[in-house]
């Protein structure tokens, strides 16, 4: 495992680096802190949108993330990010830490435990931010190393899975994972047997687990309406892998590889085993997100059979099982944390914001009340808490009807609808970048003036369109 502490300790830096100044990248966390005020404030969960949105007031809306959002809330407006910076970064090392055990409880050596820890940390950069999900990857390792254990411990898989499902709709995955698992265990077992029951009542109980949220059978109805939702074209995440990805093709992909080439499993685990590497494995294809999913489920599992391959006795296991090898490499990983550390904190592009917080406290202050169309949605998560400014689409993304999703690609894309949207919406205030196609198109259309413009963004605005004072 000293092996695999190091490579933890390379990832967890960097996490630890970027969940610092992760406030400053992504305006996700401006809806999130919105929706944490407004539990905290009016002591309830938001179940539809109000009026803080002009296209889709009154939508339905299942506010998942309402457990996390109260902790970015009651943190950041504490001036307290910090501690909420930490517990993310603490969560994905977890992840990585309990996947590294079970492989080792798996019997892996410590080569092709460190090895699949490094995939995995490498799988989990893509999507690694302040997010709800993060917590998510701690408790699905937690659980699969419950299931592993085969003991009766393993019925707090179901007390983790209510936690989970009020952290993040991804907590989906746990019923399907122990379903498998205990058909797996039925077709090893060739019959009901004790093993088989436990697992069969387990599966049941997560089942149940999920619906213990304050949004009951809602939670799982939109988690399935979400795989067909229209925001899936417009959010990286939810597209599939490719090569072009260094998290697929540098993480996930070498760990579905060598889990292909050596086989899944031992003889007593290859159904189980076998099942949940090929049901996460075309998950993952299906979505970015679910890549570290995938990972973290697999990793050990390929570790076993890489072992089996490349034997404890092997030069290679001998030399790092020796301590002059180990002190070595552990003072080079320390030495490369802290390395990475410096080098992030000093990086423009991490440590100093890059969002448009002034262009739209400008538009706050002009008066009236503003109609705001982003061209990135997410930058209209900052306008939330301003009482005059009202959004066409923000981070928030999932409750938004198709009709608003179609409206807000034909300008964001610039289809000949555009300016027919804008009208019809009657949108006064238009925030993009300079030299995009719609900053191009509002520069040369009759009405429109530059309002607002700095080195990043610059915000359009037309006179006459605005709606009454407040």
């Amino acid at each position: 495992m000293r092996i695999a502490w190091a490579v933890i300790a390379i990832f967890g830096a960097r996490f630890a680096a970027i969940a610092w100044h992760y406030r400053g990248q992504d305006a996700d966390l401006a809806w999130q802190q919105w929706l944490g005020n407004q539990v905290l404030t009016l002591h309830r969960i938001p179940s539809a949108l109000g009026l803080e949105t002009f296209t889709a007031s009154g939508a339905h809306w299942v506010a998942q993330e309402w457990l996390f959002s109260t902790a970015v809330a009651a943190t950041i407006s504490t001036d307290r990010y910090y501690l909420l910076a930490i517990a993310v970064a603490l969560a994905a090392a977890c992840a990585l830490a309990v996947t590294a055990w079970r492989a080792r409880r798996r019997g892996a050596s410590p080569f092709a435990t460190a090895l699949t820890v490094a995939l995995v940390g490498f799988t989990m950069m893509q999507s690694f931010g302040v997010r709800a999900q993060i917590f998510g990857w701690a408790l699905l390792a937690v659980i699969m190393l419950l299931l592993d254990l085969e003991s009766p411990l393993i019925f707090l898989i179901i007390p983790l899975t209510v936690l989970w499902a009020n952290i993040h709709a991804s907590a989906l995955i746990v019923p399907a994972l122990v379903g498998i698992w205990a058909l797996g265990t039925a077709i090893e077992d060739r019959g009901w047997t004790p093993r088989v029951e436990r697992n069969v009542v387990l599966t049941f109980g997560t089942c149940l687990a999920v619906l213990l949220t304050p949004f009951s059978w809602h939670l799982p109805a939109y988690a399935v309406a979400l795989q067909t939702s229209a925001i899936r074209a417009s959010i990286s995440e939810w597209r599939p892998p490719d090569i072009t990805i260094t998290s697929f093709s540098a993480g996930l992909l070498p760990l579905i590889a060598m889990g292909c080439f050596f086989g899944i499993a031992a003889p007593r685990e290859r159904w189980r085993d076998g099942m949940l590497f090929a049901v996460t494995t075309v998950l993952a294809f299906t979505a970015i997100r679910h890549m570290s999913l995938c990972a973290i489920v697999i990793a050990p599992m390929v570790a076993q059979r890489l072992s089996s391959a490349i034997p404890q006795h092997a030069r290679l296991n001998v030399v790092l099982s020796e301590r002059f090898s180990q002190g070595l490499i552990i003072t080079s990983s320390v030495l490369a944390a802290i390395l990475i550390i410096v080098t992030l904190n000093q990086a423009p592009a991490i440590a100093r914001s890059s969002l448009p917080e002034t262009a739209i406290t400008r538009i706050a202050q002009s008066p009236g009340v503003h109609k705001l169309y982003c061209e990135d949605f997410a930058w209209c998560s900052l306008a939330l808490p301003q009482k005059n400014v009202r959004v066409f689409l923000d981070g928030r993304c999932d409750p938004f009807p198709a009709a608003v999703w179609r409206a807000y690609l034909d300008v964001e894309n610039v289809t000949p609808r555009w300016s027919a949207v804008l009208d019809k919406y009657s949108v006064d205030a238009v925030l993009t970048k300079p030299g995009r196609p719609l900053a191009q198109v509002l520069a040369l259309r009759a009405g429109w003036r530059v309002f607002y413009r700095d080195a990043r963004y610059v915000v359009f605005t037309r006179d006459g369109v605005r709606t009454a004072e407040r």
